[in-house]
């Protein structure tokens, strides 16, 4: 019998090729779903302080959902590095131009620093998730640390290939309050 732990790293893999494996338009269109279904969810719509992200390459592209938010004055907020105290959400005035950062990451001019618990709720990526809103992310531990304490405020934000029937969890992985996927 094997008790080793689950691999991490290995199940990030899998799941890495199964979004690599997407076809440009396929990701395309579970971006534009994802940003309808985000838009209509009454939860979401009554938010007046949304935690973002900008998208890498391998995420779902949630850029025409945050310009319109920012048309609307829906004040939203990306988490970015902060020498001081690591990671925190910072303000998002606007989405460009944007500047090269750490991690490969590219950020536009932000603002102030604000308390996670001042957001309505917050959009996070990541590799893999369950829809008990259980998530597998890149490994760096920033958005279980950003939202320590108020993970149910996380919205998780995936492809349809990112679905898992489980995933490994440890004392400090946060759990979302909800996820969608891109399969409708």
């Amino acid at each position: 019998m094997d008790d080793a732990p689950p691999d991490k790293f290995k199940i990030r893999q899998t799941f890495g090729e199964k979004i690599r494996a997407m076809s440009p338009a396929e990701r395309a269109r579970q971006s534009q779903m994802l940003c309808e279904r985000l838009a209509e969810d009454p939860k979401i719509r009554r938010a007046k302080r949304m935690g973002v992200y900008l998208a890498l390459p391998d995420e779902p592209d949630v850029g025409p959902l945050l310009r319109k938010w920012l048309a609307e004055g829906v004040q939203l907020f990306l988490p970015a590095p902060d020498e001081a105290f690591g990671w925190k959400f910072r303000a998002l005035k606007a989405l460009e131009p944007l500047r090269p950062g750490i991690l490969g990451l590219r950020f536009p001019p932000l603002g102030d620093v604000v308390d996670v618990g001042t957001l309505d709720a917050a959009l996070v990526p990541g590799r893999a998730f369950t829809s008990a809103g259980h998530r597998l992310g890149r490994g760096k531990g920033i958005y279980d640390r950003l939202l320590q304490g108020y993970g149910e405020r996380g919205i998780g934000v995936a492809f349809a290939c990112q679905e898992a029937a489980w995933l490994p969890l440890e004392i400090h992985d946060i759990r979302l309050g909800a996820v969608f996927f891109g399969n409708g």
